[in-house]
């Protein structure tokens, strides 16, 4: 039994030996590197738009909204308003005028 399972292994081993004498030719990065070295460039894939580029919309323009400033005006001039209407003295005298009847 060992001596077929150690024929097998040294049948296995020259046979590999043979096959390493073969050259193996060069690495796979290699050959990209050198396909890539006489590609030409290609301008067409390098093609960045400038930030600044004009876009054209299919829609109109959205409506200007107002200034920040004017949005912090009104929002003080509110609280403001607010703040007087509640801070007003309230008054419990009420003065009315006597209802009469004109029939």
């Amino acid at each position: 039994m060992r001596a077929t399972v150690l024929t097998f292994l040294s049948l296995g081993i020259l046979g590999s030996s043979q096959v390493l004498a073969e050259p193996l030719g060069e690495h796979p990065a290699v050959i990209v590197q050198r396909l890539h070295a006489k590609q030409g460039y290609d301008y067409a894939s390098k093609f960045y738009p400038h930030p600044a580029w004009l876009w054209l919309y299919a829609e109109p323009p959205h409506p200007m909204m107002d200034h920040p400033a004017v949005i912090v005006a009104k929002r003080e001039k509110e609280a403001a308003a607010q703040t007087a209407q509640a801070c007003a003295p309230v008054s419990t005298k009420v003065s009315a005028a006597p209802i009469t009847s004109h029939e």
